[in-house]
């Protein structure tokens, strides 16, 4: 008997080894090692038994084999994990079939209202309404799987458009806000691979009508109207065109940052965690991989507004999507050129007592979260910015915060967290603590190559080009509190 019998494992036979040499002898064309085996079984196959030779006096093949059929721990558990997802993903789209079976009530009860109230602007927001209906009942009936494998087209698209324009000379708002949503829902439908073609056909299209007239003026006009749900609309529109560079690129058209402005301002005007503000935090980090929209970060206080946040969020509950975007946006204003000189520039001016200890204060702040309970993806940008200022111009600093010795005691205290049978905590202490050796490693000027950094940075909207050709899908952000 094998010892590993007791826990349900057996080892292959030797005919389905010998399957398997066949196999490989085929695969790698040995036909006269393939002949001469074949023969060998032959001859031998009245004399087959069942091995029973204890595991060490085993080929190799087998044990291989053998240790091919165990689960891991980590396995087992992701496999439990899975079971329990799909529960719960069955009540949800249960729930969600529930909800469309009532919203069609309420809308057969509206047409039957229509019919004693001759009113074509109820008329035109039923048939929207419809239409934003049928397009989330196929997403429902889909089981969650876009099934649109063409793009909208180009006929839609400018009827689109055409209406939009309308409700604005008309001041329809909410005639504006079921067009910014029927196209985002039309986004949301499209397959994930072809999204990034929508986001194309948007800006041919020039949604916007920024580069005819090389003017924000109509989309700035809808940013200013003051109605949540219309911000709501328009900052979710403006998202889904900021998920790629070229979108990016024409939302700040001939270098002109205004939409960013609206935004960061819209964005300091919410509530904490609201859906408009997450849609905002989304715009500006997608925007913030183009390095001429940082100085406007910069200008309009985002680094203070970001640790501000980060600082709440220790004590009161702040949406896990803010945090995580807000973070990761200061982490790429941080690592600019331009943000690092402003810093080190304003850190300098005696004349301006507030700002002398300006990036003092910051680097304070962001050494306190490594202290505090922040999310780990938070933490892990946190460090990344942190990293980015480490260097010989802010040794100043760096010396007055005890840098050094609070990086070395954060480690420390990371190192002897007890994460017991957590793997998914094991697993973020171990990614923090690589991410710390990684940037904090001590100077090694054989292995310094801040000059090869600073040549690869250089061109990093091509490497970020290429990487969206090879990548073809995209994620829109979409939130189950929303309202539409």
């Amino acid at each position: 008997m094998n010892k590993n019998s007791n826990l349900g494992i057996s080892l292959p036979d030797g005919k389905e080894i010998n399957e398997y040499i066949k196999e490989y002898l085929q695969h790698g064309h040995f036909n006269n090692t393939l002949e001469c085996f074949e023969n060998e079984i032959k001859q031998k196959q009245a004399q087959h038994r069942q091995l029973k030779k204890q595991d060490d006096d085993l080929p190799r093949i087998y044990l291989l084999l053998k240790n091919d059929t165990l689960k891991t721990k980590r396995e087992v558990n992701l496999e439990k994990e899975y079971k329990e997802f799909n529960k719960k993903y069955k009540q949800v789209l249960q729930a969600g079939r529930q909800i469309f079976s009532v919203s069609i009530n309420l809308l057969q009860l509206l047409h039957s209202m229509k019919q004693t109230a001759n009113n074509e602007n109820l008329t035109e927001t039923l048939e929207n309404y419809k239409i934003q209906l049928g397009k989330y009942h196929k997403v429902i009936i889909n089981e969650g799987k876009p099934e649109g494998n063409e793009l909208i087209t180009e006929s839609v698209m400018q009827e689109h458009k055409t209406k939009l324009y309308k409700h604005y000379s008309d001041k329809n708002v909410d005639g504006m806000i079921e067009l910014l949503l029927s196209l985002r829902v039309n986004a949301l439908q499209i397959a994930p691979e072809l999204r990034k073609n929508l986001v194309y056909e948007l800006i041919r299209n020039d949604i916007f009508n920024i580069e005819a007239t090389e003017k924000f003026d109509f989309v700035v006009n809808l940013l200013n109207i003051n109605n949540q749900s219309l911000k709501h609309a328009i900052t979710s529109l403006i998202s889904v065109i900021s998920s790629t560079l070229r979108g990016v690129e024409y939302l700040t058209y001939n270098g002109n940052m205004v939409i960013i402005e609206k935004v960061i301002k819209i964005l300091k005007d919410q509530e904490d965690g609201t859906v408009t503000q997450r849609f905002c935090l989304a715009i500006l980090q997608k925007c913030s991989i183009k390095e001429n929209v940082i100085p406007t970060y910069v200008q309009f206080e985002m680094i203070q507004w970001i640790i501000a946040l980060i600082q709440k969020s220790i004590n009161t509950k702040i949406h896990v999507f803010c945090l995580d975007f807000a973070s990761a946006t200061l982490a790429n204003i941080i690592h600019t050129p331009y943000t690092l000189q402003y810093l080190q520039r304003h850190s300098k001016l005696a004349l301006q007592v507030f700002l002398a200890y300006y990036s003092n204060q910051i680097m304070e702040s962001m050494l306190k979260f490594t202290r505090d309970q922040v999310q780990v993806s938070v933490l892990m940008h946190i460090l990344i910015c942190l990293s980015y200022m480490s260097k010989e111009n802010f040794s100043k600093q760096m010396e007055e915060c005890k840098f050094v010795d609070r990086i070395s005691e954060f480690v420390e205290h990371q190192s002897v967290i007890n994460t017991g049978e957590n793997e998914a905590a094991e697993i973020d202490k171990k990614t923090v603590l690589d991410l710390c050796a990684h940037m904090f490693h001590p100077k090694d000027t054989s292995l310094d190559n801040s000059e090869q950094v600073e040549l690869n940075e250089l061109n990093t909207e091509d490497r970020i080009r290429e990487y969206e050709n090879e990548q073809g899908e995209l994620i829109f952000e979409c939130f189950q509190d929303e309202v539409s």
